[in-house]
């Protein structure tokens, strides 16, 4: 149960926003794009078919929708607080996250785990991992974090999963689940730390690396997005991201372009939608040009109609005015 939990709710954390400028929306209206986007797989684990459900409070009530061709879409939602499960063949539920939604263009970009498309990688352990246990207390606590996340009571989820580190400091799901949850609430850095941390517990782990490095992209920490995907890469773990992560810190950092974009090319071959935050790189590097090709590239094999008629909106605005065209949207976790 331990691990179930941690895979649902380290999962909250890569689910990443890319909100394309849009026609504003109306106050407690649906719409027709109310939420939309992608499932990522880290390998070649069949999405298709899979199921995502929206849970709303009061008027908001329930909707399901399936995925197709790694894309989703629900028709309406209204301004609010959700829960969003996804659903896989079997009718089990993979993953879950509570998520704020303003009614219009909300692109929801979920990541699967790796302990799902690659199990394997998960049963990769130390000597010390194998030994210790997991205090009781500490469970309870971690338990009592996630009610508390389920609930919408952030302040209480955070104090939760501190008082099962406090019971066992070596505890890293309870530390990844902590650094989610800080990010939630506006605390970047002190994420960061427990993001760090998790990944240190679980040196080399592609989940634990993947919430760091999203956290070190938010707050443009180039160099050290660099210095994890070297690693990571050097010990062949969670390839195809680990590429895409360095492509985007060498362009953060303004050089070795060339290579950036090898890095780039290496990880589309897997992962098509790395080309959008290397394109936001792009633009926050002073090179819109090259952000307009990446994304036009990207549209060539997009299937969801409002994820193109929102990324198109943006190329039109980079292409009307270069000089005062602001990033992509802020790539946020909810």
């Amino acid at each position: 149960m331990r691990r179930l939990l941690f895979d649902f709710l380290v999962t909250n954390f890569f689910a990443v926003l890319i909100l394309a400028q849009s026609q504003p929306a109306q106050e407690n209206q649906p719409n027709r794009c109310g939420l939309w986007g992608s499932i990522v797989s880290s390998s070649h684990f069949n999405t298709e078919g899979m199921r995502i459900e929206l849970v709303g409070g009061g008027d908001a009530g329930r909707q399901t929708t399936r995925v197709i061709r790694g894309a989703f879409d629900f028709q309406s939602a209204l301004p609010g607080i959700y829960h969003v499960r996804v659903i896989d063949h079997s009718g089990k539920v993979v993953l879950w996250k509570t998520h704020s939604l303003k009614g219009i263009d909300d692109f929801l970009i979920v990541y699967l785990p790796y302990s799902i498309s690659e199990p394997s990688l998960k049963h990769i352990v130390s000597l010390a991992e194998l030994k210790h246990k997991i205090p009781q207390q500490a469970q309870n606590a971690f338990r009592a974090a996630v009610k508390a996340e389920e609930a919408g009571d952030l302040q209480k989820s955070i104090e939760a999963f501190k008082k099962a580190l406090t019971i066992d400091p070596q505890f890293a799901e309870a530390e990844i689940n902590l650094a989610v949850q800080f990010d939630q609430s506006g605390q970047s850095d002190e994420a960061i730390v427990h993001a760090q941390k998790a990944l240190e517990l679980r040196s080399g782990d592609p989940d634990a690396a993947r919430t760091l490095m999203m956290l070190l992209f938010r707050a443009k920490r180039y160099e050290q997005i660099e210095t994890v995907a070297r690693t990571m890469l050097a010990n062949q773990r969670a390839v195809p991201e680990m590429h895409e992560f360095l492509a985007i810190s060498l362009i953060g950092q303004r050089r070795n372009i060339d290579e950036a974009f090898a890095h780039l090319e290496v990880a589309v071959e897997s992962l098509p939608i790395a080309r959008l935050l290397f394109a936001n790189t792009l633009v926050e590097a002073g090179l819109p040009k090259l952000a307009v090709t990446q994304i036009d590239t990207y549209l060539k094999s997009s299937t969801n109609e409002c994820e193109r008629e929102s990324l198109e909106h943006w190329v039109a605005i980079i292409n009307h005015s270069r000089s005062t065209m602001a990033a992509l949207p802020s790539v946020g976790v909810e």
